[in-house]
C-alpha cells in the first residue's frame, strides 16, 4: 500500500485518533495534485504533529479523495487509524 507523510496540527491529530474527525483537508495546489495524481486508493496518510524526534503520530488508512471545487480543498476520508505513536489517548496528549 502506497504512503504519504505529511504534517499535522494537534488539534486534528487529537480529533482523529479520538476517531471524532473523519475526514483529512487538504488545499488544491500543485503540490497536493501530483502527490494525490500518483497514488491508488486506499493508501496510507502518515499525519506527523512537529518535528522532534519523539513526536506525536497516526497513521490512517484514506478510502477515498474526493475534490471539492467550491472550498478548493481534497477531502481524504479517513477509512480507519492504523498506528498511534507518542500520544496518551486517555489525556488526549503527546507522552
Amino acid at each position: 500500500m502506497d504512503r504519504i507523510t505529511t504534517t499535522i496540527e494537534r488539534e486534528w491529530l487529537a480529533e482523529i485518533v479520538a476517531g471524532t474527525k473523519k475526514t483529512e483537508y487538504r488545499q488544491i495546489k500543485a503540490y497536493w495534485r501530483k502527490k494525490l495524481d500518483t497514488i491508488v486508493t486506499p493508501f496510507e496518510l502518515r499525519l506527523i504533529n512537529g518535528m522532534q524526534k519523539r513526536a506525536p503520530e497516526v497513521t490512517v488508512v484514506i478510502d477515498r479523495v474526493r475534490k471539492n471545487s467550491r472550498t478548493r480543498q481534497y477531502e481524504l476520508h479517513i477509512g480507519k487509524v492504523i498506528r498511534v505513536l507518542n500520544w496518551d489517548k486517555r489525556r488526549r496528549a503527546p507522552r
